[in-house]
């Protein structure tokens, strides 16, 4: 088969020549094939037509719904048609709309990556058992388009593919919207799909594991009619034979633990899903590092809260205590995965220090208050090679000669407003968020600082009370002073509504220091 050199597809199907038969395995679009063509754009084989990006253009997605039942959605899966790990989904989870509510699916404008997408909904229940009525509804400030109407019931679903979101030529705010009403017809309920991964595994990297997943799937009231299998945690390193059968190959793994989830789907969109864990270890070690933590027994009015573990700044965290721990306890020893990690130790009480000692070595930082202490790139292995975190009564000997002080101050505030697309508006808060050092703690003597910074964004947004606090750090070298940021936070407004209901969203963006290793904060 000659390679057209599709730009969607990196895998073509495989035919003998001459017979037209496949052979069943997919070839590789490579650029050493002697039939291999660039890549370009044919219209003939291609629907997405390539267009040079828009800058400034949002997208924001609301479910309308103005019924009278409760609705649950298995899965809503909002992505671009070529979704991948850099042009990812906007949103993809379970979903539950309130009778007579109208709510945004993400809350805040996402940046309108792409002009073809697909769109998975996946219903689960309804509290009245009746159909729905879905339009979906697409608009920018050449007006609006009815993209689908259609109904859905009880445990069923639907994929649309190639739905056509045209981002405007000027940029701005593009709206979908998923518009919902009860019919009077009572639904047809679907009994969805029991999906089994199959049992967990344990193998060993030594032996180059060639592991068959064991997925089955039944439907009690129809048929199976796909299977997919998807990584859900684990290293980056793995092949899967191919992932929409129920009993691929996997191989190539490494040391760690990975997690996939099996999904199946019946004759009427209606999905079940089961995940398997393979834990790959190492004859030589095992997987798991040491964390040993205590407090000094003359320490007795200082106490360990909390010690968190995170691969970077907002990685995911693991948590290594399950109570307080005291002088009086007796040392808490943990297993977490090895690796390199950003450990966060929350104290309470009056001590002299906080200290971790790893690779031979001891980080050690001053006491400075109550609160978190952060230590960077730390290696966490096991035995020897472990980290053990200690709130100690004694200091850590020469910080007063080169304890500086740092303050934040915010400067400069300006509230700014800008008109967005479609019908609407935006409030942009902006200020001068500093950080200043000095040699004296009455802020007399400015300072030159060599010092990671450590310090908390908490971002909260008023319509939908959700708040995420992000603990983060930054390189302070030959200076004295350090600009932060100057975003504050925006409103959103759609004024094509009414008034009590115009307001969109309304994000605020605080900042505060954080204690850390050579610097004092002072509020």
């Amino acid at each position: 088969m000659e390679n057209t050199g599709m730009t969607k597809y990196s895998r073509l199907e495989e035919y003998i020549l001459g017979t037209g038969q496949p052979t069943g395995r997919k070839k590789i679009n490579s650029a050493t094939d002697p039939d291999y063509v660039p890549p370009v754009y044919d219209p003939g084989s291609c629907p997405v037509t390539p267009a040079e990006p828009i800058n400034g253009n949002k997208l924001k997605i609301n479910i309308v719904y103005n019924g009278s039942q409760f609705v649950s959605f298995q899965h809503l899966e909002i992505a671009p048609w070529d979704k991948s790990a850099s042009n990812p989904a906007l949103f993809s989870d379970k979903y539950l709309v309130l009778p007579g509510q109208g709510t945004a699916a993400i809350v805040q404008s996402q940046r309108h990556v792409a002009e073809w997408w697909k769109i998975s909904m996946v219903s689960s229940n309804f509290s009245k058992k009746l159909s729905l009525n879905l339009i979906i509804r697409y608009t920018t400030a050449q007006g609006a388009q009815d993209l689908v109407t259609t109904t859905i019931d009880i445990n069923s679903g639907k994929v649309w593919e190639n739905l056509n979101l045209v981002r405007t030529t000027e940029g701005g705010l593009n709206l979908l919207e998923f518009i919902l009403t009860d019919s009077t017809v009572p639904s047809v309920e679907n009994v969805p799909p029991v999906a089994n991964a199959g049992p967990d595994v344990t193998v060993f990297v030594e032996d180059q594991p060639a592991i068959q997943l064991q997925g089955t799937g039944t439907d009690i009231d129809g048929s199976i009619v796909s299977w997919h299998w998807d990584k859900l945690v684990g290293p980056i390193a793995y092949q899967l034979s191919d992932p929409n059968v129920p009993q691929p190959m996997l191989t190539g793994l490494v040391a760690g633990v990975y997690k996939f989830r099996l999904t199946v789907t019946d004759n009427r969109g209606a999905i079940g899903q089961d995940e398997v864990s393979i834990t790959v270890n190492t004859k030589a070690a095992g997987a798991t590092g040491t964390v040993l933590a205590y407090v000094d027994s003359r320490a007795s009015q200082a106490f360990i809260t909390k010690i968190e573990l995170r691969t970077n700044g907002d990685g995911e965290t693991i948590s290594l205590l399950d109570a307080t721990l005291g002088s009086t306890d007796s040392p808490v020893l943990k297993t977490p995965p090895k690796g390199t990690y950003d450990v966060y130790v929350t104290i309470a009480g009056t001590a002299g220090s906080v200290k971790a000692d790893f690779q031979g070595k001891t980080a050690c930082q001053p006491y400075q208050g109550e609160g978190m202490y952060i230590f960077h790139s730390v290696m966490i292995g096991d035995g020897a090679d472990g980290v053990a975190v200690t709130l100690s009564s004694g200091n850590c000997g020469d910080e007063p000669v080169t304890l500086i002080y740092a303050k934040l101050t915010i400067t400069n505030s300006a509230v700014t407003e800008q008109a967005v697309l479609p019908y609407g508006k935006k409030i942009l808060r902006s200020a001068n968020v500093n950080v200043r050092f000095y040699q004296d703690a009455a802020l007399t003597q400015p300072a030159t600082a060599n010092v990671l910074l450590n310090y908390r964004i908490t971002t909260t947004e008023a319509v939908s009370a959700i708040t995420r606090v992000l603990d983060t750090y930054t390189q302070v070298a030959n200076t004295d002073n350090l600009l932060l940021t100057r975003d504050r936070g925006e409103a959103i407004y759609d004024l094509s509504l009414p008034v009590d209901q115009q307001l969109q969203s309304d994000t605020n963006i605080a900042y505060e220091l954080l204690p850390g290793v050579g610097y004092k904060v002072i509020s």
